[in-house]
């Protein structure tokens, strides 16, 4: 497996059967929550993620992928 964090976040989305909030992210990549939440801004960017706000919660899922 590649050792970056982008890609290991990307595997973590793969796996989900929902969107996953940056904490959920965070707990399954085994990541502190603002590394997390720093390689998701870089993944949306790259247009690889999207995001939907839901209230204060971002939840977040692989392009083309959207999940409730």
């Amino acid at each position: 497996m590649d050792n970056k964090p982008e890609n290991h976040i990307l595997e973590v989305m793969k796996q989900a059967k929902v969107s996953l909030t940056i904490n959920s992210i965070a707990d399954l990549a085994a990541m502190h929550r603002v590394t997390a939440s720093k390689y998701l801004a870089v993944l949306e960017a790259k247009g690889l993620v999207s995001r939907r706000d839901v209230g204060k919660a971002k939840l977040y899922f692989i392009k083309g992928r959207r999940m409730e």
